[in-house]
Parts: C-alpha cells; structure tokens; sequence
C-alpha cells in the first residue's frame, strides 16, 4: 500500500510546481519580512521538540492532522506546497514516514532545511523485540510461526520506528533539532540552545521517573491489546511484555491462536491492566479484558494528538507523564 502511495508523489510534485508557481514570490517575501523561522514537521514528538526549541522565533506546523493515524497517511500537493515554502522540514526517518522521505528528496536543499530527527538514533528491528517477551516457549514458537505466516502481508517497516519513546532517544531528537535550527538561524542561536537545554533537563528528569517507576514495580512484565509500537520503550526501561501484535502494522488482525495465547498468560500471570494505543478502535484488548476481568488502559505512542488535546497545547511530556502515571498502574 506505501508503494502504491509512493507511486503517486510524482503526480502530486507535478501539482506542486503547478499551483505554487505563481504564489510562491509572495509567499518568500511573506517569510523574510516576519523574520520567523517557518518549519514544518510531520509527527507530533519532532513538531513539539520544534516549537520547544523555537519558541519565540519560529513558526512550527505539522503537517500530520490532529486525529490522524500516522501510518497511513497520504500527503496532499498543499502538504508540498507548504514543505517547499518552508526554511525546515523536519521529519523522522523513512522507516516511519516513506512518504515523508520521498518528499525530502524530492525538496530543493539549497532553500529549505531538510532535517532527518532520528540521526544518531540505533534503530530497533521489529523481530528483535520479540526476544522481549515475557512468554513461555511454545507459545513463542506460535508467535514466530504467525509471524512468518504475516509477514508477506504487513512487514512495511523492517525497524520499529517509535523511537521517541526512550527518552534517550528524544534527547538525540531534540539535539539534531537544536543543531539545525542554529545553523539555520545563527542570530538566535544562543536562544535555541538555552531552549534546548532546558527541554533535554524536562526529559532527563522524565526518563529518571520512568526507570524509578520498573525499578519500584511489584512486575516487570506488561501485556498490550493494541498495535505494537512499544519496542524502544521496554528495551530502554527493563520491561517484560506480551502483546497480541507483531507489530504496529495496521494490515492484520491477531489469530485466534496469538488471542488465547495472551488471554492464558494474562490469567496464568494475574495481570489485572491491558494496554493499548491511543486514536484507535480497542476491539482486541477490550475482548481480551472482558476474556480476563482486567482493566484497558490507554498508553499513548505519542506519533500524534486528537484535535481537543492540540487545541489545549498538550506536549510531549504531558504525554509521556501520563504514560509514567500509566504504567506505575499497570506495574502494581
């Protein structure tokens, strides 16, 4: 399906050059007379650690609405438009945003900043997380065998792409972003670097919570019903989990086989929490919570906000403090 989407970005920069031709003097002058950084972003971590760092001195948008679901989105030529009018244009990688990475290369460099967020970062591969599981041996053998029945279907991500999720990765993010915003504005630059400081203090003191909360857990080990999207934050905080997923796919469902599977090991484990993720339809984990008597918790990936939650200036460490107060609750 991404390719088919891919296929189409010719067609769209086509449209680009068509309906910002005659606009885009004016949008340039519109630019250099407010004297503000104009950035773009794609995900919701890289627009907040933007307009963190920016503040005063930049105007950020994201480019992914509120409410959407990132992984299947299909940019617009006014997407394209606003990207190639842009001075940044941050975005995180193509194992997250293929879209995003056709559109990057296709972007004239000399005129816009093109900022790839994940640089520095060590990618997780989806398979490696399954040697995080915290199940028993043959039904790791069933999980592998459904993997390898899947994966001609909905392997569109070799690597987990949810890096932000540590909070050592977001602080690579939110240093490759403070970087490009002082090269691209070196008058502001001490600016950006007291931001970015002081944001890096704000996530250091969150990624010391979060490894206080597994530390003083009565369980290290937690079970989602949703999409998994989870790798790098139970790698990076000592966790154990089971999941009915392989991945954060969104072309499969769970077997009935992966489903009883977690459903035995939530009983035989007493786990009393599912998880699962936000601006999505909990059909598994609610069957699975009424199969065990447990109770659905919502655990946000953070890739993006429903509409009521940007209009507040909800940020990414709200998010992630709810995540904290989240799992001190499914760690009990």
């Amino acid at each position: 399906m991404i390719k088919n989407r891919i296929r189409l970005l010719p067609v769209l920069l086509l449209a680009v050059w068509v309906l910002a031709g005659c606009g885009h003097q004016v949008a340039s002058a519109d630019k250099a007379s407010d004297g503000r950084l104009q950035v773009v972003t794609t995900l919701f971590p890289q627009y907040d650690f933007a307009r963190q760092i920016g503040g005063d001195h930049a105007d950020v948008s994201l480019v992914l609405l509120p409410g959407m679901e990132s992984h299947m989105y299909d940019p617009t030529p006014g997407d394209m438009i606003r990207i190639s009018e842009a001075d940044m244009f941050i975005y995180t990688g193509a194992e997250m945003e293929p879209w995003a990475q056709e559109l990057a290369d296709s972007v004239d460099m000399s005129k816009v900043k093109v900022v790839d967020a994940s640089s520095g970062v060590s990618m997780m591969k989806e398979e490696d997380e399954e040697h995080e599981h915290a199940e028993a041996e043959e039904d790791s053998a069933h999980a592998e065998e459904d993997s390898h029945d899947h994966s001609s279907h909905h392997h569109e991500h070799t690597y987990d792409p949810h890096i932000w999720l540590d909070m050592q990765n977001a602080i690579q993010m939110v240093k490759n972003i403070e970087d490009a915003f002082c090269e691209a504005d070196p008058a502001n630059a001490e600016t950006y670097k007291a931001n970015a400081e002081a944001y890096i203090e704000k996530l250091e003191a969150l990624d010391s919570e979060l490894k206080s909360i597994t530390a003083g857990g009565n369980r290290r080990d937690v079970v989602f019903g949703g999409r998994f999207a989870y790798g790098y934050f139970i790698h990076g905080y000592g966790l154990e989990y089971e999941s009915v997923y392989d991945s954060c796919s969104a072309d499969t469902e769970p077997s009935m086989a992966q489903m009883a599977n977690v459903i035995n090991y939530m009983k035989e484990h007493h786990v009393k929490y599912i998880l699962y993720e936000e601006l999505s339809t909990p059909n598994v984990a609610r069957a699975i919570a009424d199969a065990t008597g447990a109770q659905m918790l919502m655990f946000s990936t953070c890739h993006n906000v429903t509409k009521d939650e940007f209009e507040s200036g909800v940020t990414f460490i709200d998010l992630m403090q709810q995540n904290a107060d989240t799992l001190k609750k499914a760690l009990e």
